[in-house]
């Protein structure tokens, strides 16, 4: 821990010596203003240790223990450990597969490995993929566990080797609990550990039950638009992107990865086409969509279709809808010219495919093992929240407060929503 890296004085004042404990955590580098934030930010921290202190004092005085030069080692040792003790951690488990519901009970707190950073959750978004894995464990992960992938909150530790990030920082972040399958990395509990790829700033003009909206939707959107075995677009910029003449049909455009696919494909400079109901048309137009289609229309496949007569298609990506939604998408693409790729987020059916079409399903964690992830989390995703080229979307839907509310929320998101992100605030 940083705070062990300090050698305290023999004999020193409270102040000098909460100083010199919390020293090394405070940035040189960066912008004037950056500095300014992030040295305030550092003094704060330096008067809520000194108050921390201030009590510990007096408490070991009532006991008999004056805090001097004389104090024996053991009074040091309390001192230290009471002073930067590890926080009370608390989580929803899953105590065994397809148990219902979850139990709110004490969890460990774990310190971030090199190149990670741990995250005092506030709130967190519940997606498709958390109700399915109480009903049935689709990764085999070993019981009990944690659920969850989408945090908002602050920086509360840093492991070694960050640098790109400080302690109170506001972030989002994308779990990988699952693909861990290591319950500390879980999203539904007090404090969790993320690998600093995944973790974008989050602007103080963003909410945190806005921003949670946002972090396995971007990077399952991502992972179908920009890798390369997939729609591989141009990496989106935070400049007017050139345009590309090519256009990507997003098939439900008005659901969690839709909305980011909508956002992510403007931003590369392509042209986004998308189904969804007529009640969300406005929805997805504002959020970039050139063309809306009522998915059920009887002719939605013709229309599509004509409509893509005279452009080149980049691909399609399934973003909603079962089968039948994905077929649909492979026999328009077989009528027009370019790419008969169908990305999706669902499994490829086995039958039905037109033999000019193919279907290929997407891995969100896949991004994290290759270029795409560093770039859209990292370079991209900070600054394109901060000028509002990208927008959390779908809203919040509010469920409830605290861990006690997740068994609500996942059934919630089970029962269906439409654009809107099932989301649980007050975790800690």
């Amino acid at each position: 821990m940083w705070w062990h890296s300090v050698t305290r004085p023999r004999t020193c004042d409270m102040s000098t010596y909460v100083f010199f404990q919390l020293y090394p955590t405070l940035p040189h580098a960066g912008t004037r203003f950056a500095r300014s934030l992030k040295r305030q930010h550092f003094y704060s921290r330096f008067t809520a240790a000194l108050n921390q202190l201030s009590a510990f004092i007096t408490l070991e005085r009532v006991r008999g223990m004056a805090f001097s030069s004389s104090s024996s080692s053991s009074s040091r040792v309390n001192m230290e450990s009471w002073l930067f003790r590890k926080p009370k951690n608390l989580a929803a488990w899953q105590l065994k597969p397809k148990e219902r519901p979850v139990t709110v009970s004490s969890a460990p707190y774990n310190s971030p490995p090199k190149g990670h950073v741990a995250i005092k959750v506030i709130d967190v978004a519940i997606n498709p993929i958390d109700w399915k894995m109480q009903d049935a464990d689709v990764f085999g992960l070993e019981y009990p566990t944690v659920f969850g992938l989408d945090v908002a909150g602050e920086i509360y530790e840093l492991g070694d080797e960050v640098d790109d990030f400080h302690v109170g920082q506001r972030v989002i972040a994308h779990c990988n609990g699952y693909s861990q399958k290591d319950a500390s990395h879980g999203a539904f509990q007090r404090y969790t550990i993320v690998p600093q790829e995944a973790v974008a700033e989050l602007p103080y003009a963003i909410t945190t039950s806005r921003g949670v909206v946002l972090p396995l939707a971007i990077s399952t959107a991502a992972a179908g638009l920009f890798q390369k075995d997939y729609l591989k677009l141009p990496y989106p910029t935070n400049d007017e992107p050139e345009k590309l003449k090519r256009t990507v049909l997003v098939w439900g455009g008005s659901s969690s990865v839709g909305s980011c696919c909508i956002q992510l494909a403007v931003a590369s400079g392509a042209e986004v086409f998308v189904t969804a109901s007529e009640k969300n048309f406005d929805y997805c137009e504002q959020l970039g969509a050139a063309k809306c289609f009522d998915y059920h229309s009887e002719d939605v496949e013709k229309q599509i279709v004509d409509a893509l007569k005279d452009r080149t298609v980049a691909g399609a990506y399934h973003a909603n809808g079962g089968d039948t939604a994905f077929i649909s998408c492979a026999r328009i693409l077989d009528q027009t010219q370019g790419k008969t790729i169908v990305v999706t987020v669902q499994g490829v059916p086995e039958k039905g495919m037109p033999s000019s079409a193919r279907g290929k399903m997407i891995s969100s964690s896949n991004i994290f093992n290759n270029e795409v992830g560093p770039y859209i989390w990292r370079k991209f995703l900070p600054k394109a929240l901060d000028s509002g080229k990208i927008v959390p979307a779908p809203e919040p839907l509010t469920v409830g407060e605290e861990l006690r509310s997740i068994q609500l929320g996942l059934d919630k998101q089970k029962a269906g929503v439409s654009a809107q992100k099932v989301v649980v605030t007050n975790i800690s």
